[in-house]
């Protein structure tokens, strides 16, 4: 599907674009069926379905072909590369119902600092609804121009920086009325809400998230497990950039200092500072997959080093399972004490790192190429995301 001059032009001054009809029937009701039947198969929570609430399917639901056709779908994944202006990283893969008498959503944007599918910065959501979003079923609000992109500005180093957003007056919001099979193209920064479900019937539908492959998510990617990944056709399985069965069960830290890496100690040899990951729970659901409280703990004990950010690298064999690694670039208003451990340049690294991935990880990071942005944990998100 070619979006014409008119439709980029939208979505860069409004940030949004409805595409009409981008599934067909067929396609709709092949969807609508799988997505009912795992429904069905939800374990009790806090909430029984069909109970009034809002449920979803994510994770390992795309292990499912029908419904992880619409990952690599011509009419989702063409406008979606246009829009990004780069080619295309799933992040989220999300099924959503709102039941008869399931709340809405207040007004919020979803760019997130602390979170895999919101840290990225070029991303947006490709939502298409399996019913009517309408005044009964409840209607999915979005705020013209409220995505504000001069807020994005180059930082000092390599990562970029997002000023507060700017919440839009309730009289911003319009109804762009999303029928059964229409395509909602949404920009990151862009405010919208949703109004409960006061219908008899179920209201559902179904978003993805995707990044554009130069800007990773700073805090890194959700994993896909592997049967995710292979339930995507050979050539569709380009818009996951990671999968695995196996965990990211460390994380490391990269601290950078002019041509120079901060190294410690561990019990095999030198190595980054870092150690076993767990999961934060300051701030509920979405956030597997941000280790960055997990590598700051250890830094604190390692290096006596706490970043006010981390951002991504990538993911590398350790040990049978993976490390994440993140990245910081140090400037020079520390106070100016020695620090823990010892600093390397790349020559040193290269004959003395023991995991074997560290010159590969520097050179990634130090690529000129790819835009990061500044990571953070769900504790300090919950005191400002937009701080440091």
């Amino acid at each position: 599907m070619e979006l014409t001059a008119s439709d980029m032009t939208q979505y860069e001054e409004e940030g949004f674009l409805v595409i009409r009809d981008a599934l067909d029937q067929a396609e709709l009701i092949r969807f609508d069926k799988a997505s009912r039947r795992h429904f069905n198969e939800l374990p009790p929570g806090d909430l029984n379905y069909p109970d009034p609430g809002r449920y979803t399917l994510a994770k390992s639901a795309m292990a499912d072909p029908d419904l992880a056709f619409v990952v690599e779908h011509p009419n989702i994944v063409g406008p979606a590369s246009s829009l990004l202006k780069d080619d295309p990283i799933l992040t989220a893969f999300v099924v959503y119902d709102r039941t008869p008498g399931g709340p809405g959503i207040p007004a919020h944007n979803d760019y997130k600092r602390w979170r895999p599918v919101g840290s990225s910065m070029n991303w947006l959501f490709t939502i298409v609804p399996l019913c009517d979003f309408d005044e009964a079923r409840g209607q999915l609000f979005v705020a013209p121009g409220s995505h504000r992109l001069e807020r994005v500005r180059t930082g000092e180093g390599r990562a970029q920086e997002v000023a507060e957003a700017i919440h839009p007056h309730d009289d911003a919001f319009i109804d762009p009325q999303l029928r059964r099979g229409d395509l909602l193209i949404m920009n990151m920064h862009c405010w919208h809400r949703a109004a409960p479900n006061r219908s008899d019937e179920h209201r559902l539908g179904f978003f993805n998230k995707y990044a554009g492959i130069s800007c990773p998510p700073a805090t890194g990617y959700y994993l896909f497990n592997d049967a995710a990944f292979n339930a995507l056709s050979s050539e569709g399985r380009r818009y996951v950039a990671v999968h695995s069965n196996r965990p990211i069960s460390r994380a490391r830290m990269l601290l950078q200092r002019g041509d120079r890496y901060l190294f410690t100690e561990g019990e095999r040899g030198i190595c980054l500072p870092g150690g076993p990951t767990w999961q934060e729970s300051a701030i509920p659901d979405w956030d597997i997959g941000n280790y960055i409280a997990s590598v700051h703990a250890h830094m604190r004990d390692q290096v006596r080093v706490e970043t006010p950010w981390a951002s991504y690298v990538g993911d590398y064999d350790e040990e049978g399972d993976l490390c994440r690694l993140y990245a910081y670039e140090m400037n020079d208003n520390g106070f100016p004490v020695a620090y823990e451990g010892e600093w390397l340049d790349l020559n040193d690294v290269r004959e003395r790192a023991i995991q074997g991935y560290e010159v590969e990880a520097i050179t990634t990071w130090n690529r000129p190429d790819i835009t990061r942005g500044k990571g953070v944990t769900q504790a300090q998100a919950r005191i400002d995301q937009y701080a440091y």
